[in-house]
Parts: C-alpha cells; sequence; structure tokens
C-alpha cells in the first residue's frame, strides 16, 4: 500500500508490530480502542450498539486523531474493529473495511453484516468465504478478495537445509526423525490442539520415528494444561516439544516434514498454512472455511479432513509418512502454486486492480492524481484532464503506479490550468477534515473548471487564468487610453520584441 498511500498506523500500544512498520518508515499512532467482539458473534441490536459507541470515551479520542491525521481514506481491520469506521464516516471520510475472520451465522447474521454494509464504501475480504454473507446481503458491487501474501524476505530454498539442520540440533531431532508441527499465535479449544495430540499419539504407536512440535501461547490454560497432561500420560512425552512463542518461524517450518492445521472453526484464510506451503510441506487440515478455499487452491485438497475427525487426520498423515516421495511432490506443488496465487506479485496486482475501481468509481476521493515522472490528472467528464499547475501549492496531487494510470481513460481535450486562487482559511466545520482548503473541497466533490480561452486567429488554445483586478484603497487608478492607443501601443511591443 505505501507505494500508493502515505500510510498510518493506529495501534493500541507499543509492540513488535509497531517497531516492525517504523523500520519500514510508516508513521505509527497510539490509541486504544475498544472492540465491539459481538459483530464475530452476532446478536440483536448489534447495530444498535455500533451506534452506541460514539458515546464512548474513546469515540472523542478517535475523532481527535482522524483530524490530527487528515486521512483521505480510513481502513478498519477485522469486523470488531468498529468504532474507526463509525468515526471516519461522522466525519465523511470514506471507509475500507478489512474482513479477516468469518462472521459466525446464526439468526442475527445479517444484522452484523448489514451494520458493516452502512459504515463502510468498500469491503476487503481476505477469502472468498470471508465475504460470502456479503455477496448473500446483495453488496458484491463493492466487494474484493485480496487473500494474504508471504513476507518477500523469508529466506529462499537455498538456505534451507542449513537453517533446518541448525533449528533440528538445537530441538535434539536426530536427521532420520519426522518432524510433524503445529503452530498457533495463541493456543485454545477453537485451534484444535487436543485433535492434534490425539493423532500424534495414535502416530507414536505405529511410527516411533515421528517427533512432534507445538507453539503457541496458552490463552486457556485449564485446555492447554489438559493436552499437555494427556501426553505425560501416555508414555510418549518425550517425543513432543512445547515451546510458547518461537521468534524466528521461517526456522520453525525449515525443521518440520508435516504441517497439520486442526482448526475446529472456520478461518477467515490460515496464515500459517500458506507460510507452510511457501517452506514446501505437505499441510494437512480440517475441511471448512479459509483453510478449505486454501489448500483446494493449490491442489491439496486430498489432504483435508471432515471436520474434527481426528481418525482422518491419523490416516492422512499416515498416508504421507508411508510414501516419502507423494509428502515430496505435494509439497512442492505446494510451494510452486502457492507463490503463483498468493505471491507478492499477485497480490500488488489485485490492489492494484482494486485501486484503479475506487478511482473510476469514486473520483471525488482523488481530485489529483500522477504517475511518477508524470503529469498531473484530474477528472473531468468522465476521463483524465492534464493539469497545468499555476500555483503548486493549490494541488496535492497523489502518486499512483503508471500500470494503474494507464488503465484509465484519457481525454484528449487541452489542459486544465489550475493555480492562482483565492484561498480561504482552513474550515473542519463541514467534515472534521484538516489540511485542505475550502476551494480543493468545492474541486474534490465537483470537479474542476476549465479556465482555458480561445485566441482569435491562432488556432490554439491559449490557457489563461483569471485574475481579480486589485484596487488599493487611497490611490488613484490609472488613467484608461484610447482603444485605438492601446492597440497601435502593443504593435509597437511586438514589433520592437522581435527585433
Amino acid at each position: 500500500m505505501g507505494t500508493i498511500f502515505d500510510c498510518v498506523l493506529v495501534v493500541p500500544q507499543e509492540g513488535k508490530l509497531a517497531g516492525f512498520a517504523r523500520r519500514f518508515g510508516i508513521q505509527v499512532k497510539i490509541c486504544f480502542l475498544p472492540m465491539l467482539h459481538g459483530v464475530y458473534t452476532p446478536y440483536r441490536g448489534i447495530a444498535t450498539d455500533a451506534e452506541q459507541l460514539r458515546q464512548s470515551p474513546a469515540y472523542q479520542d478517535v475523532v481527535s486523531l482522524i483530524r490530527e491525521t487528515a486521512p483521505e481514506l480510513v481502513l478498519t481491520n477485522t469486523c470488531v474493529n468498529v468504532m474507526p469506521a463509525v468515526a471516519a464516516k461522522s466525519l465523511q471520510i470514506p471507509v475500507i473495511w478489512k474482513i479477516t475472520e468469518i462472521i459466525q451465522e446464526n439468526e442475527h447474521t445479517n444484522e452484523a453484516v448489514q451494520m458493516i454494509g452502512r459504515y463502510s464504501d468498500w469491503i476487503i475480504g481476505i477469502s472468498e468465504t470471508a465475504i460470502t454473507p456479503f455477496k448473500q446481503a446483495g453488496m458484491s458491487e463493492k466487494l474484493t478478495v485480496i487473500s494474504p501474501t508471504c513476507d518477500p524476505s523469508l529466506p529462499a530454498p537455498d538456505r534451507w537445509v542449513h537453517l533446518r539442520e541448525r533449528k533440528r540440533k538445537e530441538l535434539g531431532f536426530k536427521p532420520s526423525q519426522i518432524c510433524i508441527g503445529y503452530i498457533s499465535s495463541f493456543i485454545y479449544d477453537a485451534k484444535g490442539l487436543k485433535p492434534f495430540v490425539d493423532m500424534a499419539l495414535q502416530l507414536c504407536e505405529t511410527h516411533p520415528r515421528c517427533r512432534f512440535w507445538i507453539i503457541g501461547t496458552s490463552a486457556d490454560k485449564k485446555y492447554y494444561d489438559e493436552c499437555v497432561s494427556r501426553v505425560k500420560k501416555s508414555g510418549y512425552y518425550r517425543r513432543f516439544t512445547f515451546t510458547p512463542f518461537e521468534e524466528n518461524v521461517s526456522l520453525a517450518y525449515t525443521a518440520m516434514d508435516i504441517v497439520v492445521i486442526p482448526s475446529m472453526v472456520k478461518e477467515g484464510f490460515g496464515m500459517t498454512a500458506l507460510e507452510g506451503l511457501y517452506f514446501a510441506k505437505p499441510v494437512i487440515a480440517f475441511a471448512q472455511g479459509g483453510l478449505k478455499e486454501l489448500l483446494e487452491s493449490v491442489g491439496s485438497g486430498a489432504f483435508l479432513a471432515p471436520p474434527g475427525d481426528t481418525q482422518a487426520l491419523f490416516t492422512l498423515a499416515t498416508t504421507l509418512l508411508n510414501d516419502p516421495e507423494l509428502a515430496s511432490d505435494t509439497g512442492w506443488r505446494n510451494r510452486t502454486e502457492a507463490e503463483k496465487l498468493y505471491g507478492i506479485e499477485t497480490y500488488r496486482a489485485k490492489l492494484h486492480t482494486m485501486v484503479t475501481q475506487w478511482l473510476t468509481r469514486f473520483p471525488g476521493w482523488f481530485p489529483y492524481i500522477q504517475p511518477p515522472n508524470g503529469p498531473v490528472y484530474a477528472w473531468g467528464e468522465g476521463q483524465l484532464r492534464t493539469v497545468l499547475v499555476l500555483e503548486p501549492a493549490t494541488v496535492r496531487a497523489l502518486l499512483f503506479p503508471l500500470n494503474v494510470i494507464q488503465t484509465l481513460p484519457l481525454s484528449p481535450l487541452p489542459p486544465l490550468a489550475i493555480g492562482q486562487l483565492v484561498h480561504e482559511a482552513t474550515d473542519t466545520r463541514s467534515n472534521g477534515r484538516t489540511g485542505r482548503s475550502r476551494h480543493q473541497r468545492l474541486s474534490h466533490r465537483s470537479g474542476v473548471h476549465d479556465r482555458t480561452k480561445r485566441v482569435t486567429g491562432t488556432g490554439r488554445r491559449k490557457l489563461k487564468t483569471r485574475k481579480k483586478k486589485r484596487v488599493r484603497v487611497g490611490q488613484p487608478t490609472a488613467r484608461k487610453r484610447a482603444p485605438g492607443k492601446a492597440r497601435r501601443s502593443r504593435v509597437r511591443r511586438r514589433v520592437s520584441n522581435r527585433r
């Protein structure tokens, strides 16, 4: 996004994400906002509760932050992050709402979906599964699917062997042992650690070379302790490694041979699965939500188990363990397809397509646009008109990639002359924005007027700007010349200029 927009990240507190963003030159603001978790599990009156957020003390904080930052667009992330959308809409700023999870289905789901539709101008889903309820609600015209992509800085395949040996030595795994991995940021019942443990204990009986690495922080101590206790009582505890947090997740995948993601709920996408695919690992998961969509897209639908079916997980793992060539072929096919479908270039292309839709559907969002090292454009009569900027301070052009500009209709009409305008004081009363003059807001809404005049006898358009005559108070005005004298004077000046 940073190739098109100046991005400002708002986080609830300082942490790894804030530091990561700053290292890449992204401005970071701290503002704690309460979530409305009922959007994920809808209930009667959820829309009323969303509107009641205006009464929260935090609401004024986010309004002040938006006014201070003066964004052209506000992007709110996850379905439960409602307050930024409500605040931005109240300030008449367009809202892009990114849906990263699947809203649970019940009799009140449509109320939650309609509420999101009311406070958003565009909706991004991270999978087809995530946007299904919005399609069903008739919002297809403002939906885009942009699935996550892998970090381009992840180590390339030529480094994997070295990283694998280093990590497995640290874990105490022998070269002949097979590591089956489970990764989750936070572990609770929905993340399916219990089915993983049940599958693993069955494999301990049939495949003594298997080792199991479980990575994740306990978010439900009782649930987590039950899973660990089951392993301890089995007598196979020494075959399991429990790691609360792994700093370098790429090292984890290189050490694994099979990745299992037994999520008990419908995931919006499945980033862990995508990372496993990137590192050429066969991935096994329950067939639901975004995980099902992801594995089927790369040709690994055969490694999906019915949701909650531990025996099916065991059967699929056994198939891979008994056929190393199948496991290797599956892993490398996963990587090839994942790069093609979810690589950074595909991600960027989808982003540019979406922004192009914004430019054509909502030209008022971007009064002036410009390709790198190219002319400034403004919308006029449904097409882009070149702009002759006479006073640069009056125009704030947003840079767009050339491939985006090239897809837009260009007008054959002559350039628009912009500049030397009468500025008024910044007015934030109408929509809460700062940093934009009243004239700029008017042109933002209604387009830019053509200030060209035709000069008689030349056959060409000559750009002239209309200047208001200024009369100095207390001083005599200039004496008017007779028309003939004025004409002769101009002729003499032209002749003298040719000498």
